[in-house]
């Protein structure tokens, strides 16, 4: 954890405890908390906790939370090894259950890196344009204007279900695991993408594997890639690269598809 990791999200430590005061930028246009927030608070809160950074999160969402309300966040240590550390987090609303996180964490040294995939060639974020969602209002207060999104396509043009999408978090940057699991909470778009219509979805799970999570502050592009749809549920993940081609983590997330909202024009 960075301490920019808890002051950006507005993380709360009281005793050695962690809670969010949820506000409108933590959630959706719809004023649920955005799973990104989510799980990121989960991630910052064990990483303060362990001592360790964070290289895996797997996050099941099992309720819903609003603005206004507070979620507290408990993190129980079930391994502290010579340098690995697991734990659970669960994040509640008073007796109501939000979300549950399982984490890993390792101070083992850096060494060697290696990854066996390729950033995607596309054009760079300043020659994009904004991404854009139909739902997305630029007068809300959600999520939705702590991040900025370039794309080279929109949304309607990738009927394969395969999207690349610049994204940063201004006066956050996007590298530590933290601020990873922010952005990474996009699968439901390339899906929602490769049906043809821009829907409402619900995230059921979101898990984030680290693979590079120093700090660093600049556009990260997210390749996204519907993976498969049957029975309302698609699958998909994200892989999340530097402009100098460095991979910072992977995504995965399944997601129930809901009411259709906007349909890909025809041609």
């Amino acid at each position: 954890m960075t301490a920019t990791d808890a002051a950006f999200l507005g993380l709360d430590e009281i005793d050695g405890r962690h809670s969010l005061p949820i506000e409108k930028r933590h959630c959706t246009p719809f004023d649920f908390l955005y799973g990104g927030s989510g799980v990121a608070a989960c991630a910052t809160a064990a990483e303060a906790v362990t001592g360790r950074p964070l290289v895996w999160i797997t996050t099941q969402y099992v309720g819903q939370a609003t603005s206004g309300e507070r979620l507290d966040l408990d993190v129980e240590i079930l391994v502290a090894a010579r340098s690995t550390s697991q734990t659970i987090v669960r994040a509640h609303v008073g007796d109501r259950l939000v979300l549950h996180a399982t984490t890993a964490h390792t101070d083992r040294p850096v060494g060697d890196e290696a990854w066996w995939d390729a950033m995607p060639d596309v054009p760079a974020p300043e020659d994009c344009p904004p991404f854009a969602l139909s739902f997305d209002d630029p007068n809300d207060q959600s999520f939705f204007r702590s991040l900025e999104r370039r794309a080279p396509t929109d949304w309607s043009e990738a009927p394969n279900g395969r999207l690349a999408i610049w994204a940063r978090v201004p006066g956050w940057g996007i590298g530590t695991p933290a601020s990873q699991a922010f952005i990474a909470d996009i699968v439901p778009v390339a899906v929602m993408s490769g049906l043809g219509r821009m829907s409402g979805a619900t995230s059921l799970d979101n898990t984030l594997r680290v693979v590079h999570g120093e700090p660093y502050d600049g556009w990260v592009l997210l390749d996204v890639e519907a993976q498969g749809y049957r029975r309302s549920i698609g699958h998909g993940q994200v892989r999340m690269w530097r402009p100098d081609g460095v991979l910072l983590g992977i995504g995965s997330q399944s997601c129930i598809v809901r009411t259709n909202l906007h349909t890909r024009p025809p041609g």
